[in-house]
């Protein structure tokens, strides 16, 4: 071999030597070993699964979160009556057996103090119209010396009562008296009205001793009513709406054929429910008694529709959050797997325990923050279409928004944390061998 031979091998050896002897530690973590062949296109689909999972499971969490905030607030609403151990039950009475209005006043007189003296029994009334129920009487009043303006109508809810309804609903008497017993067909005429009746027409006056009445034609002269007494306001149409002008008069002054029996008790049972029928049988052999339920069942159904949609999207949103723990779980669990090596180069070189979690975690956290930031803008806007079944709480609610991020993002740090952890028990000998 010449010497020109021995000077170019030299040449063209020299330089993969050099590179050698000076190996680049940065791009090597960088590229994660031997074992981090793993396409930039698969990474990025892994990336953006996971991302894809958080926002979706913040948006339902959010959504769920302001159905629960008022279904409670609903729960918590002043309804203006005490809805606990009160039945219900409706009677009509044929116009052919009672063709008298005497007749219907005696029948409903004899069962609410039959119904009233039974054992565990607190009150028994009547009612023309049960709060929350489907039915309604609205009339249009004259009010003795109150203006109004052209084609001005005042409209209020009328509810024909006896002395125990108020007593077994337990609706708050605010001012003046009750209905009583002497309140009769042949006494003064009289009418309780509700606050916001009061607040309505006589703002700054004492509504009692005021006068109203209901329009009536020759045939059928309706008579100026006394305004003995202010009661609460009660909910009649829904919890989240403000209850109407509501006027009450004695059923003795204003006989209503088809009514509801409320009764207030010590317990509901199926043996009190049976109890109670057979007073009113006893009264009319033939009479039927139907839609027999609680005042409980009744506010139930009321915010049904609420509480169905806040039970599906808990569900989902449970669903979601297990699916995102299990997604950056898993994804950040063949990371570490992926990395192996580079983590223990990393442990060799002199890495301590809190500088892999720093790693491992920071990288699920990153992908975390960017799911939470989309997952943000996305309720902003899925939100508003719940407004219409929100009660007491926007569809904004920045409190709701920040406890779900923040409860989010823990549940996200704490499935990157466990394959974190598992990376910092690495033997760096071993991870250097590792394939």
């Amino acid at each position: 071999m010449n010497r020109h031979s021995i000077v170019t091998a030299l040449l063209f050896g020299l330089a993969p030597a050099l590179q050698i002897s000076k190996p680049n530690l940065t791009e090597s973590l960088k590229e994660g070993g031997r074992s981090g062949g793993a396409s930039a296109g698969r990474n990025r689909l892994r990336s953006g699964l996971v991302i894809s999972e958080i926002a979706m499971t913040l948006v339902l969490l959010v959504s769920a979160g302001l159905l629960i905030k008022t279904v409670a607030r609903l729960s918590k609403v002043d309804k203006g009556f005490n809805s606990a151990n009160v039945m219900a039950m409706n009677i009509g009475l044929p116009s052919a057996r009672y063709p008298k209005p005497e007749n219907v006043i005696a029948f409903y007189q004899q069962v609410t103090e039959r119904i009233g003296a039974l054992p565990g029994v607190k009150a028994a009334g009547l009612t023309s119209v049960l709060p929350l129920s489907d039915n309604f009487d609205g009339r249009g009043l004259a009010v003795e010396d109150h203006p109004k303006a052209r084609g001005e109508e005042i409209t209020v809810d009328l509810y024909v009562t006896t002395p125990g309804y108020l007593r077994a609903m337990e609706i708050p008497l605010l001012k003046g008296r009750a209905i009583a017993e002497h309140d009769t067909r042949d006494s003064d005429n009289v009418a309780l009205i509700n606050r916001t009746m009061a607040d309505a027409l006589w703002p700054n006056v004492d509504p009692l001793g005021k006068r109203i009445k209901f329009p009536g034609g020759d045939k059928n002269p309706q008579p100026w009513r006394t305004i003995v007494g202010v009661v609460s306001d009660v909910s009649q149409y829904a919890l989240d709406k403000k209850a109407p002008m509501q006027i009450y008069l004695p059923h003795a002054q204003f006989p209503t054929s088809f009514n509801t029996i409320v009764v207030k008790t010590d317990n509901q049972s199926v043996a009190m429910t049976t109890a109670i029928r057979n007073e009113i049988l006893a009264v009319d052999k033939d009479q039927a008694v139907f839609n027999v339920t609680t005042l409980e069942q009744l506010l139930g159904e009321s915010i049904l529709l609420r509480r169905f949609f806040m039970l599906l999207l808990v569900g989902f949103a449970l669903l979601a959050l297990v699916l995102a723990a299990v997604g950056i779980y898993g994804v950040m669990s063949y990371v570490v797997t992926q990395r192996t090596q580079e983590i223990g180069i990393r442990m060799a070189l002199g890495a301590q325990v809190s500088d892999v979690l720093k790693l491992i975690v920071g990288n699920g956290m990153k992908l975390a923050l960017i799911g939470i930031a989309l997952g943000l803008v996305g309720a902003f806007g899925v939100t508003r279409l719940l407004a219409e079944l929100l009660f007491g709480v926007t569809a904004t609610d920045a409190a709701t928004f920040t406890l779900v991020s923040s409860v989010l993002a823990a549940v996200v740090l704490l499935a990157c944390y466990i394959p974190a952890r598992r990376a910092t028990r690495v033997d760096p000998l071993v991870a250097l061998r590792y394939e």
